[in-house]
């Protein structure tokens, strides 16, 4: 179980250990033997009289909605037309921490590309062969591809019941079969997938700790795909590092921690290193201290850090900076060589250049996050004054658009974000 510091102004990671999950002088936990899915949801075609394998809608007064089938979209055979990559399920650059939503997911071997209708119906839909489709009718979030299945975490967002399976369960849907299954009994409030395994975490409750401080209670497991066997990371006190949900090749990413002589309860980070699942140390790196939200690219460890955007060189050590501008961005992405903020700023790395962009649509001009497929930008999006439900959409980008500033007190030229429903 991690216990974390989460208080006003605390910026230099004090990270007060207790107990840490997935940290140094790691003990296993137990390991639970799953014997094989935990069993399809549903293999009832859409549209019968079948009695079980649906979730409910809710109604905003709490009246239940129409019943939604269970079973998937099933293609039949499909070509293959790509090669997966050998460790990670999603790019890199979707999955950046534990927060996230992670709506899409293009998988390279179908050549699918996955997504939730946020802000909508909330379920699985894919766009194949350029249209686009309902595939799994279950509201969902945290979307990976491996071995041609869809991986994610089941999510009622407070409006669904589903029978036959809870919100938190982790789900795997066949698009060739069309089949359905819950992989696990467990509950977990995020996942990250990688071909040999699931990263779970689930958050338990926060308790106060010196005033403005929290702890937060963190537990956290490895379901490991070629056994089937789910482990708890557990560990003793004495803690050296605390594991993150990054990955570099075969390691994982890891705050390296140092223990304060006085109070040997609290720890402070030092830098970053690598560790294996079962905690064989690979590469430290002292006095490297990245955001935390931060991803792995092509060598690079890429950050943003005030205004300051930071491409690490894992091979060589040496590292690379552009300016961005130091407001507080809550989302970014690196997609064709440009940085995308979330408070309407963009980034050529290469040249330095910078700008800012603006909504072409009042009603869609705060983003929320960004997300790719690996070419085309893609965004959570709403409203500033939040009155609107944010929903995920495709963002086109238009460079030289003239429009009028109040600001400048004129017509200003910038470039302007469109926004347009996935598919259309």
């Amino acid at each position: 179980m991690r216990l974390l510091y989460r208080g006003i102004g605390f910026m230099f990671m004090v990270v007060c250990v207790f107990v840490l999950a997935s940290c140094g002088n790691k003990t296993e936990g137990e390991v639970q033997k799953t014997e094989g899915m935990a069993g399809e949801i549903s293999t009832t075609p859409s549209g019968s009289d079948a009695d079980e394998g649906f979730s409910q809608k809710l109604g905003n007064n709490g009246e239940v909605g129409e019943a939604l089938t269970l079973k998937g979209k099933a293609f039949g055979e499909l070509a293959v037309v790509g090669e997966e990559d050998a460790f990670y399920c999603n790019l890199p650059e979707n999955v950046m921490n534990w927060e996230n939503v992670v709506p899409i997911c293009t998988d390279p071997l179908y050549g699918i590309l996955y997504y939730v209708d946020y802000g909508g119906d909330f379920m699985i839909h894919a766009v194949y062969n350029g249209q686009s489709q309902t595939v799994v009718e279950l509201p969902g979030k945290r979307l990976f591809c491996r071995g041609g299945k869809l991986y994610f975490l089941l999510e009622s967002y407070n409006q669904f019941q589903i029978e036959g399976a809870v919100s938190g369960n982790i789900m795997e849907y066949d698009p060739v079969t069309g089949n359905v299954a819950v992989l696990l009994e467990e509950v977990f409030d995020s996942i990250v997938v990688y071909q040999d395994m699931i990263y779970c975490r689930k958050k338990g409750e926060s308790v106060d700790y010196k005033g403005d401080l929290k702890i937060e209670r963190v537990k956290e497991w490895f379901y490991y795909f070629d056994s089937r066997s789910l482990v708890e990371l557990e560990c003793n006190g004495n803690t050296e590092y605390i594991l993150n949900p990054q990955r570099y090749g075969e390691y994982f990413f890891a705050v390296t921690l140092k223990h304060d002589e006085e109070k040997p309860e609290i720890s402070y980070r030092i830098g970053m290193e690598l560790r294996t699942a079962d905690g064989r140390r690979g590469t430290v790196w002292e006095d490297l201290q990245p955001s935390s939200d931060y991803y792995v690219k092509d060598n690079y460890l890429c950050w943003r850090a005030q205004d300051r955007f930071h491409m690490f060189d894992l091979t060589s050590g040496k590292e690379q900076t552009c300016a961005v501008k130091e407001d507080s961005v809550f989302s970014y992405i690196v997609v064709d060589g440009w940085i995308y903020g979330t408070e309407n700023w963009l980034v050529e790395i290469e040249g330095g250049k910078s700008g800012t962009w603006f909504s072409m649509d009042e009603k869609l001009n705060y983003i929320f996050e960004f997300y790719t497929d690996g070419n085309k930008v893609y965004s959570i999006v709403g409203h500033y004054s939040k009155d609107k439900n944010p929903v995920l959409r495709l963002v086109q980008m238009k460079r030289g658009v003239e429009r009028l500033s109040v600001i400048s007190g004129g017509y200003v030229t910038e470039t302007g974000f469109s926004f347009h429903p996935i598919g259309e």
